[in-house]
């Protein structure tokens, strides 16, 4: 919590300008603050003397009388100056009774006036202080929410005077939710800084190649932290965009730093991802030169006899960032920069590329220079479909024994059609048959082919088959537990796995296109509904928020759509009908138009129409 700033000084000035120029009567609306800061100051002092009356009835009831004076200061505070004050000292009275009585009705209440402390006043001196304590409160009931309250101060608030409490709660917390005697990967980079360490002179050597580790020459293992392995490499690059994913035997600890080109040594700009207690597996090539946009190769070098290096040489890095998921565990290495001239290319190995191609149709754009408002991204012209799961990831099975793989394929295909034929856009499947693709892989074809919009396409599924219903998601944290329920599902993970959270909480603190996919899930979930409606069984769920794995890093708008329930017996019916699905492609499609016009409004009112 910072200091606050004296006001009396600035008031002053200003009741003497208001004096010299003959207003001073239109400020008497302003000159009820240093009322309002005084019985501000009384009611706080009432506060610290009822703490101590908490265990007896009278004690309780004058310090709800008490919570009132706040709420009404509040109320009467018109210009705010005192807002983020009255909220927090309101969640802390709930807070302090709600420790003192056990009433859940006070522990809502804290948590509510807490988050709107966060949320209305993010400047505040007190913003902070809030989120930590809303970790504290929750700590007890639901570790997981805590965990993400106490990483959202170290996030939000690096420079911030709970930081260092909040780390160590988060690191604390992240022990007791993994079972294990250390803390996770993801829990590890939230407490400890990213490596900073310079390369060694031999490392890196150009022409002597790199030795894989193996268990062979490695260290006795602990049986604290078993030694992982890595498994499998693979990439999606374009000129401007690189994903890359390591894939593991299991979670491993991993630290992280970027390097400049080294002309002398015939080296290009870097990023190095150091494992440890990891070696390489026997059937993982240790150098996989790749030529591919903007990345040129993959390295794996043994550091050290239990550490082992995966070395990304980059034609530039303007941004990057690094996180692992779950259930197999991996770690995602996403990448941002500029391809540079062939003349400007250090060293280029031979060209190959490992990555699999997307379906693509041919493109509709026209060539020429982008207008203003397609340089800022408010224009729709290439679309990438994604139809889930796939191959050996069958998705949801209905009661009848069809497979939600199948459905999703069929109305992708249709939406295709109908997006091509009407309106004219460039659009591309990630998967026009029946094979299977990793949830990472889906967003990456998105970036890669710099898509303006990118529509997951799914069917729900629930134990109880009398559920049913459309929604229509976009990335960010559960706010019910039927959400995360069900992104656990469509993760193919747990929901009470937090490895990730932290990747996913950074995602949306960087991610600009967050509130562009609300608009787009909105746009899109009405045109369903209104297209839909002679199904009047059909209910809506509404637009809902949840951390889907197949939505994170996406680079545009995306969104996940829930197309009925198929664990409902009626709903997996109409999900059969090849009329249903080619009605519910048609209905995605309006939503599209409806808001490709709405960026269409904003390019007329940029371009002066």
């Amino acid at each position: 919590m910072r200091k606050w700033a004296l006001r009396a000084k600035g008031l002053w000035s200003v009741l003497v300008l208001a004096g010299i120029l003959g207003v001073i009567g239109p400020l008497a609306h302003g000159a009820a603050i240093p009322d309002l800061e005084s019985r501000y100051g009384e009611a706080r002092r009432q506060y610290q003397g009822l703490l101590s009356r908490l265990k007896d009835s009278q004690g309780q009831a004058l310090f709800r009388k008490n919570i009132e004076r706040f709420q009404e200061i509040l109320r009467q505070d018109v210009k705010q100056q005192l807002a983020d004050r009255c909220l927090f000292m309101i969640a802390r009275s709930y807070h302090h009774l709600h420790d003192a009585l056990r009433a859940e009705q006070d522990y809502k209440k804290a948590l509510a006036y807490y988050k709107q402390v966060a949320l209305r006043f993010p400047q505040s001196p007190l913003a902070d202080d809030a989120l930590f304590l809303s970790g504290i409160l929750l700590e007890a009931r639901e570790p997981s929410e805590a965990y993400l309250e106490f990483l959202r101060v170290c996030v939000l608030f690096p420079q911030g005077d709970m930081t260092t409490r909040a780390r160590q709660k988060a690191k604390a917390l992240a022990k007791r939710l993994s079972g294990t005697a250390s803390a996770g990967p993801i829990a590890q980079s939230v407490v400890a800084e990213d490596s900073k360490e310079e390369p060694k002179a031999n490392e890196e050597s150009p022409d002597k190649g790199f030795k894989a580790a193996s268990s062979a020459s490695a260290a006795p293992l602990s049986p604290q932290e078993p030694r992982v392995s890595v498994e499998k490499i693979r990439h999606w690059s374009a000129d401007e965009y690189t994903r890359v994913v390591i894939y593991l035997s299991g979670p491993v600890r991993y630290g992280r730093s970027e390097r400049p080109a080294d002309p002398e040594r015939n080296l290009p700009q870097r990023i190095v991802l150091e494992l440890k207690r990891c070696v390489v597996g026997p059937d993982v090539n240790s150098t996989v030169p790749i030529m591919d946009g903007l990345l040129q190769g993959v390295r794996l070098k043994a550091s050290s006899e239990d550490k082992t290096q995966v070395i990304l040489d980059l034609q530039s890095v303007e941004f990057y960032r690094v996180f692992s998921l779950a259930d197999p565990f991996r770690v995602v290495i996403d990448v941002k920069g500029q391809k540079k001239r062939p003349s400007q290319v250090v060293a280029p190995p031979s060209p190959t590329s490992a990555a699999p191609p997307a379906v693509q149709a041919k493109p509709i754009l026209k060539k020429g220079m982008p207008s203003v408002i397609e340089q800022l991204g408010l224009t729709v012209r290439r679309i990438v479909i994604d139809p889930g799961h796939g191959g050996k990831d069958k998705g949801a099975i209905g009661p009848g024994g069809v497979y939600e793989k199948d459905i999703t394929l069929a109305v992708a295909k249709e939406l295709k059609k109908i997006l091509e034929k009407e309106g004219g856009y460039e659009v591309i499947l990630t998967r026009n048959t029946d094979r299977y693709l990793s949830l990472e892989e889906r967003t990456a074809i998105a970036n890669t082919k710099k898509a303006d919009l990118f529509i997951s396409i799914h069917t729900n599924a629930h134990e109880d088959r009398n559920l049913g219903g459309i929604e229509t998601y976009f990335l960010n944290f559960s706010k019910d537990k039927e959400s995360a329920r069900l992104a656990a599902l469509e993760n193919a993970t747990s929901a009470k796995h937090i490895s990730d959270l932290e990747a996913i909480l950074n995602e949306l603190l960087h991610n600009t296109k967050i509130n562009e996919s609300s608009r787009l899930a909105r746009e899109i979930h009405q045109g369903m509904m209104r297209s839909l409606k002679a199904h009047r069984n059909l209910r809506d769920l509404g637009v809902k928020q949840a951390p889907f794995y197949v939505l994170l890093g996406a680079q545009m708008p995306s969104v996940l759509i829930e197309a009925c329930f198929i664990s409902n017996p009626q709903e997996e019916q109409l999900l059969k009908q090849a009329q249903f699905q080619r009605a519910l492609a048609k209905a995605i499609s309006k939503g599209i138009r409806s808001y490709r016009d709405r960026l269409a409004q904003v390019s007329r009112l940029g371009e002066g129409a």
